[in-house]
């Protein structure tokens, strides 16, 4: 079986070009709107706070984000 290879476009986000259909939903879930697309790539434009809204919206699960570290006190 073909294991797509995940693309890292930030320090926080990872994506799958190879599943995606380019639908828009992580787009547009996104609450700081910190991705796009530019040449049929996907963009990340640093704003990631891994909140886990694309990747939990994503049909196709072309995107992984890491949870957030809780801050220990």
């Amino acid at each position: 079986m073909h294991q797509a290879i995940g693309k890292k476009i930030d320090p926080l986000i990872t994506w799958r070009p190879e599943y995606c259909k380019r639908c828009f939903t992580c787009i547009n879930i996104c609450p700081v709107k910190n991705l796009m697309f530019q040449d049929d790539e996907m963009v990340s434009l640093g704003k990631c706070i891994q909140c886990q809204l694309c990747e939990k919206y994503c049909p196709d699960f072309t995107i992984e984000v890491p949870p957030r570290k809780e801050d220990k006190k």
